[in-house]
């Protein structure tokens, strides 16, 4: 399965996860796509217990058309030379919403046999988890690249 989904939230929303996430969210430093080898970028995990994660979630089943379970849900933040490495994810279905400014260099999200998806805000990507992905880091200094990733199970 893979799903695009342009101005997936309303405005308002989109403009409100931007500076949330990017000015007053904690996360933390060293997280990574790949355990072994070390590319680290920012992460910080979603409380799936918060009002705002379980409308997000709750939209996104609606979105699919599909049941599916929340298996976790994060933010990845990075800046220019963070860049992801191929990985694959548990669960049956990845979805990545792309949260901060459209990019105009760098910040594609990469799906192994795909043409690369470049990162615009407000966008919504779902695809098989164990499809070969990554992220791309921004190139332009002062760029960064907030992604939300929904790691879900089919029921």
């Amino acid at each position: 399965m893979f799903k695009k989904i342009d101005n997936w939230l309303p405005k308002d929303l989109v403009e409100y996860l931007n500076n949330y996430f990017l000015y007053d969210f904690p996360h933390f430093y060293g997280h990574r796509s790949v355990p072994e080898i070390k590319s680290e970028f920012y992460n910080s995990n979603l409380n799936p217990n918060d009002a705002l994660n379980k409308y997000l979630f709750e939209k996104l089943v609606k979105t699919l058309d599909k049941k599916v379970q929340i298996l976790r849900s994060y933010i990845n933040i990075q800046h220019p030379g963070m860049d992801g490495l191929f990985h694959s994810d548990d669960g049956d279905l990845t979805c990545l919403y792309m949260v901060t400014k459209t990019l105009k260099k760098g910040g594609h999200l990469e799906i192994k046999g795909r043409k690369k998806i470049p990162f615009v805000q407000g966008t919504l990507i779902c695809f098989d988890a164990k499809k070969l992905h990554k992220g791309h880091a921004p190139i332009n200094k002062g760029d960064v690249r907030i992604s939300l990733a929904f790691k879900t199970k089919y029921v």
